[in-house]
């Protein structure tokens, strides 16, 4: 995700039930800047699942062709 989108996933994440273990850029030139979130949850799946997916659905992520709704 980049630099905007942190904020609303670090939020969504523990609304959930997920624990957020780290945020970070791995790559010092990239433009603009891309972060990864680590995360550790332990519960039933299926709510764990809709807790990441509205994570993700705070961001601009695009989706795949034939992918999940």
């Amino acid at each position: 995700m980049i630099a905007k989108e942190v904020q609303p996933v670090l939020v969504a994440l523990p609304r959930g039930g997920v624990n957020l273990v780290e945020a970070r850029h791995h790559n010092l030139t990239d433009d603009p800047h891309l972060f990864f979130v680590h995360y550790w949850a332990v519960g039933n799946a299926v709510s764990l699942a809709k807790a990441i997916r509205r994570a993700v659905d705070t961001t601009n992520v695009v989706r795949m062709p034939g992918g999940a709704a």
